[in-house]
């Protein structure tokens, strides 16, 4: 990854949703999860995080949400033409989530740093990226890696 972002236009499979993301994602990581499974129909979702701000010109007219289980933290976007993933929105909308595979240049993005839901993977990673099983050790994980990513952004500064 280079150390200026270079904005990108994210879209579907299909390119009929678009986005343009303009800012390094303030994190990446792999999740296992059973849900992630299913809304991306991959053994994983490789997926990065990036701020409402990030993210502009959402044309997600052929975009449609759904939350699969309760509490409802994610939203989950899916192509109403391919029914390939298309984006996610977290915590209101005030995160974005976009998986790597909408991205032209995934080389530009920063590289995954962990594994989620590991206990749920379909088949072993053999990488030496750390991996964290079940609802409590990924989601407390999680939150650790938004705010040391937040942190980063604002140090910047």
């Amino acid at each position: 990854m280079s150390s200026k972002f270079i904005p990108q236009e994210g879209s579907c499979y299909c390119f009929s949703n678009t986005y343009m993301i303009n800012n390094t994602p303030i994190g990446r990581f792999i999740c296992h999860c059973s849900i992630c499974q299913e809304f991306t129909g991959q053994a994983y979702n490789d997926v990065t995080i990036l701020l409402k701000s990030d993210v502009s010109q959402l044309n997600l007219i052929r975009t449609k949400f759904r939350r699969w289980k309760l509490p409802p933290n994610i939203s989950r976007g899916l192509c109403t033409r391919c029914n390939k993933p298309s984006i996610e929105m977290a915590l209101g909308g005030s995160l974005i989530l976009v998986p790597t595979t909408n991205y032209p240049d995934i080389a530009a993005l920063p590289e995954p740093t962990m594994h989620l839901f590991y206990n749920r993977r379909a088949s072993d990673m053999d990488d030496d990226l750390p991996k964290y099983n079940g609802f409590v050790q990924s989601q407390a994980i999680i939150v650790k890696a938004l705010a040391q990513g937040l942190y980063k952004r604002v140090a910047k500064r």
